[in-house]
């Protein structure tokens, strides 16, 4: 991993590779996805069952899967992993697959990359019974200020997109919690600092530092 005197940006959640010699990049697997044989030293990897990936039938193989992926040195969070009620698997293959997952994590010591639609009461419990020792980061949310703040103050943190970086959410939030990701949009993670920078009131040196230290404080990095 660079050192932070040539690391600007952390895309802290995207399906699409980079190689921005000044971006730390998460880039997105989901089981059954190899790690590339080959990428820059300033890539990582999360790695989870999508619940868009369930069947009523499949769990068993894509936890297989899952465990031979995440074994990879470089895959530093589990996920994503998570509900979503519009599409995927049964409700109940979603809610077993999620708790197989947050074990995961809890059993190797990493944070978590959630994904959830309509499924805030299923995640609430899910952290109840697994009382997880490590942040569950809600990636892409775009909900409302109220929905954000009673979130966090469950403990969950937040990566948000262009999309989601609303004022009342910023305002609702506390930024140590807060990274920042491109996801499938096919953006440049710089155009969304700035966006954020503008919001929040952040010159460009600031914003960056803050997304550092969050980047750190999650992954015990120092970058």
């Amino acid at each position: 991993m660079k050192s932070a005197g040539k690391i600007k940006y952390i895309d802290f959640h995207t399906h699409n590779r980079s190689s921005d010699a000044d971006t730390v990049t998460v880039l997105n697997l989901m089981a059954g996805d190899d790690v590339p044989a080959e990428f820059t030293d300033s890539t990582l990897f999360s790695a989870g069952i999508h619940p868009w990936q369930l069947t009523e039938s499949n769990l068993a193989d894509l936890q297989t899967e899952l465990l031979l992926t995440v074994a990879h040195p470089h895959v530093a969070l589990i996920g994503e992993a998570g509900f979503d009620r519009m599409q995927g698997g049964p409700r109940e293959v979603q809610q077993r697959a999620f708790i197989f997952q947050a074990e995961m994590a809890s059993e190797m010591d990493k944070p978590m990359v959630i994904h959830c639609v309509k499924g805030w009461d299923d995640l609430r419990q899910a952290r109840k019974e697994v009382m997880p020792a490590r942040p569950w980061v809600i990636h892409g949310f775009r909900g409302n200020s109220i929905l954000a703040a009673s979130l966090a103050d469950d403990g969950f943190w937040f990566s948000l997109g262009s999309l989601g970086l609303k004022p009342e959410v910023l305002k609702a939030l506390s930024h140590e919690r807060i990274l920042l990701e491109t996801d499938e949009s096919g953006e440049r993670i710089a155009d969304v600092y700035r966006k954020f920078g503008e919001i929040a009131g952040y010159d460009a040196e600031t914003a960056e530092e803050l997304m550092r230290r969050n980047f750190n404080a999650l992954l015990n990095f120092r970058l």
